[in-house]
């Protein structure tokens, strides 16, 4: 198929898909100076998506390269389980900032009801 179809089939931009080749992530044939992909393209392009959509970077992507439209799939399940532990962390943080935040405006918010001109925070 070409890239248009495939464009179609995998919801991915022919632009994202030239980009994809152009770092190595997709291997595809040619038909004289035209591209030329399998349904097998349609599942890496897709698990590519899906990646990036967990956080993966293109970079990672291309050092989990193993060989034509595969990966890594241990290395790829242990960079997970990394960003899951960085994902539970920022939002341990988050937390915290979202108590500080409601802290802060209830010391505030006393101090407007109280027509204070400074608020000792």
């Amino acid at each position: 198929m070409y890239i248009s179809e495939l464009e179609k089939r995998s919801g991915v931009t022919a632009r994202a898909l030239r980009l994809y080749e152009s770092l190595g992530l997709l291997s595809v044939a040619r038909r004289g100076k035209y591209r030329w992909y399998e349904h097998a393209h349609i599942e890496f392009v897709q698990l590519i998506k899906w990646a990036q959509g967990l956080g993966v970077t293109l970079a990672e992507l291309q050092q989990l390269k193993v060989a034509d439209n595969d990966l890594d799939w241990s290395a790829l399940n242990q960079l997970l389980i990394d960003k899951r532990q960085r994902v539970i962390n920022e939002k341990c943080r988050l937390e915290q900032q979202l108590k500080d935040i409601d802290h802060y405006r209830d010391v505030i918010s006393d101090c407007v009801e109280r027509g204070l001109n400074r608020c000792a925070v």
